[in-house]
């Protein structure tokens, strides 16, 4: 229901029950003045009044919707400025990025140009050429050293070392020994030391056969006792061979191999890493006693 103050005219929307049926004072909140408000039936207000009513109710309504509109608009530009900013933002994050591609690019190009200026250089160009030189006269250097070690052995001795520290066999001699075998026998009560090998050649041209020094070994290695043995051709070409045996009456007991080697300084052999025997001399077991024309099977 709606009272109006009677001093002011202000009218105020209150319910039945905050009257009461006996009426009761109130205090216009406009004029601060106060009346007495006598009991009105729920269906008392004048057709004046529910027009002022439903005035007042749209009016409400309007500016609830005004202020609705208001908050919404509000909303909707709050959104916008977030997605603006956050649009700007990626797009300078992209631009950095591209800017620092493109950065790049132009360092690499620079580069490449400072390099390819560089190269032109005469100074440059001398130390390219330098290389290549370098690395051919190498390769030249290894393939003769390869090729050519036995007259690089023949002319300095102490390369010897060094190729067989890298496994190259070097034969200097061009001949070699094979099927080298002892035997030990008695012949008239006598025990008789009995040494055969044959000699090959290694080199298409003829090489002269120098004699064969026979050493007798002790188990520590040791020679104890050699002779040399002239053998019955003067020379050697590739795969011709030539057989020669000797014999040494009462040998030394503790004698327990046998090393072939051609005189001349060749004492010590040049042999590749693993050979069975050396290229200019040969070792076999020195073999125990037995009886006449028997042999013991060569052990190498």
């Amino acid at each position: 229901m709606i009272i109006t103050c009677p001093h002011c005219q202000t009218k105020y929307q209150v319910t039945y029950e905050a009257i009461g049926s006996a009426g009761r004072k109130v205090q216009c909140a406009h004029c601060q003045r106060a009346w007495q408000q006598q009991a009105l039936d729920r269906d008392d207000a004048t057709p004046a009044q529910k027009d002022a009513f439903e005035a007042m109710a749209e009016d409400g309504l309007d500016e609830a919707l005004t202020a609705e509109e208001r908050a919404v608009a509000s909303d909707v530009t709050r959104r916008l400025e977030l997605e603006q900013q956050m649009q700007a933002a990626s797009m300078s994050s992209a631009a950095a990025k591209a800017d620092a591609a493109v950065l790049r690019k132009r360092q690499m190009a620079f580069t490449r140009r400072q390099t390819a200026m560089a190269a032109e250089l005469p100074l440059a160009r001398l130390r390219r050429t330098s290389r290549i030189a370098g690395f051919v006269a190498l390769g030249l250097i290894l393939v003769t050293g390869y090729f050519g070690r036995i007259e690089v052995v023949e002319r300095f001795p102490a390369m010897a070392g060094v190729y067989a520290a890298v496994g190259l066999g070097v034969n200097v001699v061009g001949l070699d020994f094979s099927n080298v075998s002892s035997l030990r026998t008695l012949r008239d009560g006598k025990e008789v030391l009995v040494v055969s090998a044959q000699i090959v050649g290694m080199m298409p041209e003829p090489v002269p056969v120098p004699p064969v020094v026979v050493t007798l070994i002790d188990a520590h290695g040791q020679g104890i006792y050699e002779w040399s043995v002239a053998p019955s051709v003067r020379d050697l070409m590739g795969g011709e061979r030539s057989t020669f045996d000797t014999q040494l009456p009462l040998p030394p007991g503790e004698a327990t191999r046998v090393r072939l080697s051609f005189a001349g300084g060749q004492s010590i052999p040049i042999v590749a890493a693993g050979a069975r025997a050396a290229n200019d001399r040969a070792e076999a077991p020195a073999a125990k006693a037995s009886e006449p024309n028997t042999t013991i099977p060569e052990q190498h």
